[in-house]
């Protein structure tokens, strides 16, 4: 094992000075003990206290009770650094360093102090449990820095430095008191959560991390964002329902949705929705809406949307998929499934009757009555999912629904999901549970909302783009697949 020990200290770490002495030193001086204390040859100064073995003169109790007190106050000065956490798992060659001392090789169980440098080698990574109940996994190739921590005073923070690589971080106490007082520095930007409890990875990108996040930029997988929030009011929420432990996610403006997304709105409240292939939706108040399926550039795959109205109500302004393909777009309701023919309407259901209206281009209704054309300006009525619609021109002064149609709406898809990978040596961040604020050098700050992503480059600029990936359930667990004891996890040779 000591081997490996070659491999570490790639960040130097500069010894530090011994606080006690310089302040004491004065007080032996003017007390008569400087001889007690000085240092002898190659001794320290405990040493030479404790090989004094002959006073110039005897010494009375008092004399002695004084300096023994004196050597007591010394103590502090020689004490062992503070214990900040413990080793939970460990693969591979890794090892942690004090100021000035040697490295020592980490192992489960493994106390872990303030001021410790940890380095792990390539394929190797650990797992810190912090006393306050955080976990930080630092992965393979990294080197990391508890700078200060403390869970015990009324001032709660903790600040680690991150130098090369990356770590998965799960909060604990800490920012559970102040989420802000949770800090990792990196060399271009602070990280830190805006939420109690908070889920994220930070990564410094090396050279392979910037050739693959080119590469990958602009590819979709069916795990990709399908929509996100251009405009909303009130509260809306979303659970993934393709996820055992999911649960409900609050919607904000610029906030992603996911394929098995089950959106709800509240009374008063709705949301506006793009999606990528300019699809545009306004689900209104007490609606419930899913995103059955979304695939729009998926290699190998058909581009097609389908949606599910289940109760309330839904303005949708078709975007390409709809207009290349009518075939590819379905929107299913309890009594009837829409299509479109290049389409915008409004739809309302109950979940026993169905009300639609066109109010651009033509939609039509297909139920175990037949198929039923809906033409621009016209409006149906559906009682039933066997019964045939009744179908009438819309009333110039029929109400409009209070949700903004989304035509209205002048987001361009492109922007909207416009991504910037990282480069190498920009700091990226991706948010599983939680959101995460990113400060830059300069003072400039950005918000990665959970299931995004943002990166800070060396010159301040800081972005946020969609994650990759839909939010994974077990992320509320707390004990995260980046925390997964299991030897074979997926952090491996990352």
């Amino acid at each position: 094992m000591t081997a490996h020990l070659s491999s570490f200290n790639k960040t130097p770490i500069p010894a530090q000075s011994t606080a006690g002495s310089a302040v004491a030193k004065p007080v032996w001086r003017t007390l008569g003990f400087a001889g007690v204390f000085r240092r002898g040859q190659g001794q320290s100064s405990r040493a030479a206290l404790l090989n004094w073995s002959k006073p110039r003169q005897p010494l009375s109790l008092a004399g002695y009770g004084l300096w023994l007190c004196l050597l007591i106050l010394t103590l502090p000065a020689y004490a062992e650094p503070q214990v900040v956490g413990h080793i939970s798992f460990v693969k591979g060659s890794n090892a942690a360093q004090q100021p000035g001392a040697a490295p020592r090789i980490l192992g489960k169980d493994t106390e872990i102090f303030q001021d410790d440098n940890i380095q792990t080698t390539e394929r190797s990574f650990v797992i810190v449990e912090f006393i306050d109940g955080a976990k930080v996994t630092v992965r393979p190739n990294s080197n990391f820095s508890i700078d200060h921590y403390d869970s015990q005073s009324a001032n709660k923070a903790a600040q680690l430095v991150l130098h090369q690589g990356g770590v998965n971080t799960s909060t604990g106490d800490i920012a559970k008191a102040n989420p802000e007082s949770f800090q990792i520095k990196t060399p271009t930007s602070t990280v830190k959560p805006t939420s109690e409890k908070a889920e994220y990875t930070v990564n410094i990108c090396d050279k392979e991390c910037a050739e693959k996040a080119k590469q990958a930029a602009g590819t979709r997988t069916e795990q990709s964002v399908a929509a996100r929030v251009v405009d909303i009011k009130g509260e809306v929420s979303a659970i993934n329902r393709a996820e055992k432990d999911a649960k409900e996610r609050p919607l904000s403006l610029g906030a992603p949705l996911y394929n098995s997304d089950s959106i709800h709105s509240e009374k008063d409240s709705y949301a506006l929705l793009v999606f990528p292939d300019g699809e545009k939706i306004t689900l209104q108040a007490d609606s419930d809406m899913d995103i059955k399926q979304y695939d729009y550039k998926v290699s190998g795959k058909k581009d097609r949307i389908l949606l599910r109205l289940t109760t309330g109500g839904l303005r949708a302004l078709t975007g390409s998929i709809g207009k290349n393909d009518h075939s590819a777009f379905a929107l299913d309701t309890p009594v009837a499934t829409i299509g479109i023919r290049g389409t915008g309407t409004d739809s309302y259901t109950d979940g026993s009757s169905l009300n639609h209206s066109t109010w651009q281009g033509t939609s039509f209704l297909q139920n175990e009555a037949g198929e039923f054309d809906v033409p621009e300006g016209s409006s149906s009525t559906t009682t039933g999912s066997d019964q045939i619609p009744r179908i009438y021109p819309t009333p110039q002064n029929a109400p409009q629904p209070p949700a903004p149609r989304p035509d209205t709406n002048k987001s361009d898809p492109k922007k909207v999901f416009e991504s910037k990978p990282p480069s190498e040596g920009d700091t990226s961040v991706k948010s599983t549970r939680g959101n995460t604020a990113v400060e830059n050098n300069n003072g400039g700050k950005t918000t990665v909302k959970e299931g995004e992503t943002g990166s800070t480059n060396q010159d301040g600029q800081t972005t946020t783009f969609q994650s990759d990936e839909a939010p994974s359930g077990n992320t509320s667990s707390g004990n995260s697949g980046v925390f997964d004891n299991d030897p074979g996890n997926s952090l491996e040779g990352c």
